[in-house]
């Protein structure tokens, strides 16, 4: 399965929709997770956490939930 994570873009909404462990389960379950950038900043995640446990980064809300191939 492939799972997109989007950037929150309400004022004052700090949340993530995922947090990096919970990334590394799925990506150790065989999924793919894409984390738009900065996606987990706010919550205190920075990309580096959710790249260490194997998610891809990308820049837009866009690329996030375009086909990936």
């Amino acid at each position: 399965m492939i799972i997109g994570v989007p950037k929150e873009i309400k004022n004052n909404e700090n949340r993530v929709g995922m947090t990096p462990s919970g990334t590394a389960e799925l990506v150790k379950r065989g999924h793919q997770v894409y984390i738009q950038h900065t996606a987990g900043i706010n919550s205190g995640f920075p990309d580096e956490a959710y790249e260490a446990v194997g998610a891809k980064i990308l820049p837009t809300i866009e690329d996030v939930y375009a086909p990936q191939t």
